[in-house]
This record gives structure tokens, C-alpha cells and sequence, in this order.
């Protein structure tokens, strides 16, 4: 029984954390955009503005979260999550020139936060897969819960007033930050850390499989607002908007996760290709709301289920010891998308226009899956539980 209660309150400690911190990571990352726009950004400053965020996140996740112990990673933490506020005010006071700073403080702060949420799933080995559902469902709530609350805001006040709106769900994080368990230790020897987490099964596996969502959902956290405003005309409440259908099936695809856990990996990430593909074809042709928000309810089916399938490759093919480099560096993999693909899809975008950048993402997601499959196409730990 008391087992049972234990369990419940990880998994409500899980969400509450999970849902503070990802509903204003999501709000930056998708905010920021639109802001620097209206400041007389172009596409692709836009998009190294986005880089910069990421390089933030990426020395917060590679670097802090693996090189510190369990002590001095806690008091990292705590710190990342008082640094979050006054990122969010600085936001609102900002000029162009601001607006570099605070997207960097923003994403290392977040670099160090997100994978400590992750590891909270290994402090109860047995239950790591449904933790990790419980976690990935929560990331969804947020994800709902953060674009619908923004779309409240916008449709009375203007982007800037965005960040002091979202201060709430900051402080509620900081608020609970000392009780995140810290999992896993620092490794004597770094490099030979690094080097065996880049090489793991589970790593790699992870690796290909979020690539083939996740090049086409940066595109869209970046882009979308931008260009259904400006290209389709749409106003900014309703632009912003189009998040909704695409976080609510997401919601609804990791409830169905976490209820129904996932048995055959392989099958369910064919499943998400297929669907990836199908909502790329029906946004490249959609001219109008309607259109454009039944492709984001499709592309919220593999929005919600390949993450979860990616950190369940994790679990199934690393020990406890490893788990939390392997983690660490694969928030990092996610945070090296974050800063390549914005830069790159914004010089596309300049050159050629927005549907030629929206054109290259299916033979991305095409590649990479192609990648994952003729590797682990095979793997045993990949058809049913360990």
C-alpha cells in the first residue's frame, strides 16, 4: 500500500514539475520568435536567436548536469530555477539587443532543469516505463495548458506581455525545486563518460528516431505563427492558436501511452513515421485555418508518441549507472537540433520561401527513419518489455 502511495506522489511531483517548467520553456521558445519579428528581425537572425538559446541548453545539459556530482548538481539546479524569473522579466524589458542575453540565461537555465526531470523515473527502476509515460503525458498537459493560456492573453495584449503572464509558472518551479531527487553520480573519468554514452545503443537508437519528429516540430515551434500570419493572413491570436489541435492530440496520444504502455518500439515509430509524413503533405497543401489545424492535429499523433518511444529505447537498453549520461547527452542532441535547424530553415526561407522550407522536411524524416531502422530494425530489447 504504502508502495502504491509512493508511486502516486513521484507521479504527481512529476507533473507539477513538468508541467511549470515545459509550459514556460515551450512559451520562450515559441514567444521569442514573433517578439524579435515585431523588432525588425528577419527570418534568419530569427534563427540564430534560436541558436543561441540552444547553446545555452546545450552547455547546461552536456556540460553541468554530467561534469557536477549529486551535491553541487543540486545546488546547480535550485539556481537554474531562480534564474528563470528574471530571465522572464528581462523578456519584457527587452530591446533587440536584450533579447540575446535573456534567450541564453533562459536556455541554460532550462538545459540544467529538463533532464533532472527525466532522471526522476530512474529513482524507481521497476516503474521506470510508466514514470516515463507519467512524464511524457505531463510534457503534452503543458503543452496544452501553455499555448491555450498564451492564446487567452494574446487576444489582449501584445507579445512582450506574454513573459510576465507565464511568471507563475516559474516560481511554482522554484518553489518545488529542492525536492527533485538527483539520480546518478559524476563519473570519474569524463571523457570515457561521454564517449560511452555516444555509443550506446540506447543513445543512438533515441537519437535517429527524435530526429525524425523533431526537425519538422522545430520548424513549426519557430515558424508557424510567422508564417500563418504573414503568408496566410491569419491574426495573431488565431495564428498562435493552431498549437492547440496539435497539443491536444499529442495529450491524448501519451494518455493512451501511459494507460496502454508500449510493447513492440519498432512498430509504434513506423506507425508515428507514417502519420509524421501524412501531416507534412496535408500542412504543405493547406491555405486556410482549417486546413492547417487538421495537419497539426495529424502531426500531433507523433508529437506525442515518439518522445515517449525515445526514452523508452533509453530505459530498455541502459543500466541505472549510465542512465543519466546517456540522458543528459540526448537532451543535449535535442538542444544541437534546436540550434542548427532554426538557422538553417531561416536562410531557406529567405532564399526560396516558406514553402520550400517547409518542402525539405519529409526527405529529413525519411532519411533518418530509413537510418533507424536498417540499425535497429532488429533489436530484441525493441519488440517487448526487459
Amino acid at each position: 500500500m504504502r508502495s502504491g502511495r509512493d508511486i502516486l506522489g513521484l507521479i504527481a511531483l512529476i507533473a507539477t514539475l513538468t508541467i511549470a517548467a515545459r509550459s514556460v520553456n515551450y512559451m520562450v521558445q515559441s514567444t521569442v520568435p514573433p517578439l524579435a519579428r515585431e523588432l525588425g528581425f528577419t527570418p534568419s537572425s530569427i534563427g540564430l536567436l534560436a541558436a543561441v538559446g540552444a547553446v545555452g541548453q546545450l552547455i547546461g545539459s552536456s556540460v553541468v548536469n554530467i561534469a557536477l556530482g549529486p551535491s553541487p548538481r543540486r545546488r546547480a539546479l535550485v539556481a537554474a530555477t531562480a534564474a528563470i524569473p528574471p530571465a522572464l522579466a528581462a523578456f519584457w524589458l527587452s530591446g533587440p539587443a536584450g533579447l540575446w542575453a535573456a534567450s541564453f540565461i533562459s536556455g541554460l537555465s532550462f538545459g540544467v532543469v529538463m533532464p533532472n526531470l527525466i532522471n526522476i523515473a530512474s529513482v524507481r527502476p521497476e516503474y521506470a516505463e510508466r514514470l516515463l509515460a507519467a512524464y511524457s503525458l505531463s510534457l503534452s498537459t503543458s503543452l496544452v495548458i501553455g499555448p491555450a493560456y498564451e492564446t487567452a492573453i494574446l487576444t489582449r495584449y501584445g507579445y512582450r506581455e506574454v513573459f510576465l503572464f507565464f511568471l507563475p509558472f516559474a516560481v511554482t518551479l522554484l518553489a518545488l525545486s529542492p525536492r527533485i531527487p538527483i539520480v546518478g553520480s559524476r563519473s570519474a573519468d569524463l571523457r570515457a563518460t561521454y564517449g560511452s554514452a555516444l555509443s550506446s545503443r540506447g543513445f543512438i537508437s533515441a537519437a535517429l528516431a527524435i530526429t525524425s519528429y523533431n526537425v519538422p516540430f522545430i520548424a513549426l515551434v519557430t515558424y508557424l505563427p510567422i508564417y500563418a500570419s504573414e503568408e496566410l493572413g491569419l491574426a495573431r491570436a488565431a495564428a498562435y492558436s493552431l498549437f492547440l489541435p496539435f497539443f491536444a492530440v499529442s495529450m491524448l496520444t501519451r494518455l493512451y501511452m501511459f494507460l496502454r504502455p508500449v510493447r513492440d518500439v519498432n512498430k509504434a515509430f513506423a506507425a508515428s513515421v507514417a502519420l509524421t509524413l501524412s501531416g507534412l503533405a496535408v500542412f504543405y497543401a493547406a491555405r486556410d485555418y482549417a486546413s492547417l489545424a487538421t495537419a497539426m492535429a495529424i502531426l500531433g499523433v507523433p508529437h506525442g508518441s515518439v518522445f515517449t518511444i525515445s526514452t523508452i529505447m533509453i530505459v530498455r537498453t541502459t543500466t541505472l549507472e549510465e542512465r543519466n549520461a546517456v540522458n543528459s547527452l540526448f537532451s543535449s542532441y535535442l538542444v544541437v537540433l534546436g540550434m542548427a535547424i532554426p538557422p538553417a530553415l531561416g536562410a531557406a526561407a529567405e532564399l526560396w520561401g516558406y514553402g520550400a522550407m517547409w518542402l525539405l522536411l519529409a526527405p529529413l524524416v525519411a532519411a533518418m527513419s530509413a537510418a533507424f531502422f536498417s540499425l535497429f530494425g532488429k533489436t530484441k530489447e525493441f519488440k517487448s518489455p526487459i
